[in-house]
């Protein structure tokens, strides 16, 4: 009966081995890596294993699916597409595997997660340490970047964003709106021998701190009929690390976050019923979020967190 069957045409078809899983897992950890050493650990072999396995898949494939930079491996957009395939296969074996060797329900592999430079650095170390304590299993690479980095070409898994997303096709969850609120600290008032400002005119002596055109803090006193001009604002810097820095050693009065400024022994709130901006706080997740536990898990934890954070600084 078998031999009466009529053989099904293979032609632009591959047949998936067990070597072909692993060229599937090799590629999804480079996508998620960028990099051939952290692919490599992730699936704990070798560097030169996972480069034979690119080279093997893009073989078959007949194309180029990375980009060799000076950064490491940047998928092209036909590596992003087969990726969009090949993760939710990559967890399963993942998950299966885990299964046969006991059941274990931890967490295994890494995560990569994109800040912003001042919120990498100031806020989200102690809270991903939380989550390696709690999942021993599990790795965070926090990259800190002004620079939005890529979700859907996987330049990252999760981003914590000042900023609504602006592509489609990614999960995305509005956590609040962050204070901004005048800030200085004790320094800076036993140097300059004043007392705290009572009333937005009594900043017009003070030292001001702000972006590199001025223009928040000159529109800020324009609109509290305040004399400043540039020329008062005496530490300028486009990074808020840096203007962070400079009002925590005292070089004037300057804007800050209020939920971080607020836990900061050094610093001393001004006005403290003015608020001088908001700012949107997202995190927003590639969309096979659901699919990927360890994602999923990283994801939750930093909504708790965050907003936790954000309520007690209210």
């Amino acid at each position: 009966m078998h031999a009466c069957m009529p053989k099904r045409s293979t032609a632009g078809r591959y047949s998936l081995s067990s070597v072909d899983w692993l060229l599937v897992r090799s590629f999804t950890a480079v996508v998620r890596t960028g990099n051939l050493t952290r692919a490599a650990k992730a699936l704990k072999t070798t560097q030169p294993t996972i480069g034979r396995h690119i080279r093997q898949l893009e073989s078959r494939i007949g194309e180029i699916l990375f980009e060799r930079t000076g950064e490491g491996f940047r998928p092209t957009a036909r590596a992003t597409e087969l990726y969009e395939k090949a993760a939710g296969l990559d967890d399963a074996i993942e998950a299966f595997t885990l299964s046969m060797g006991g059941g274990s329900q931890d967490l295994v592999g890494t995560v990569r997660i994109t800040a912003p430079v001042f919120f990498g650095m100031r806020v989200l170390p102690p809270i991903l340490t939380e989550l390696l304590v709690e999942h021993p299993g599990l790795e965070v690479e926090l990259s800190i970047n002004d620079q939005s980095e890529n979700l859907l070409r996987r330049e990252a898994d999760i981003a914590v964003r000042l900023f609504p997303p602006q592509q489609d096709d990614l999960i995305a969850r509005r956590l609040g709106m962050l204070s901004v609120g005048l800030f200085a600290s004790r320094r800076y008032f036993n140097r300059v021998g004043t007392s705290l400002p009572n009333t937005p005119g009594d900043l017009e002596g003070h030292v001001i701190i702000g972006e590199g055109n001025a223009h928040r803090a000159l529109a800020f006193a324009s609109a509290n009929k305040l004399a400043l001009t540039k020329k008062n604002v005496r530490f300028r810097s486009d990074s808020m690390s840096a203007q962070y820095e400079a009002l925590r050693v005292g070089a004037g009065i300057g804007p800050a976050l209020a939920c971080i400024a607020n836990r900061d022994p050094d610093l001393i709130p001004i006005l403290p019923d003015l608020v001088v901006a908001t700012i949107p706080l997202w995190i927003v997740a590639h969309d096979d979020l659901p699919r990927n536990p360890r994602m999923r898990t990283t994801f939750d934890h930093l909504v708790v967190r965050l907003s936790e954070l954000m309520a007690v600084s209210d």
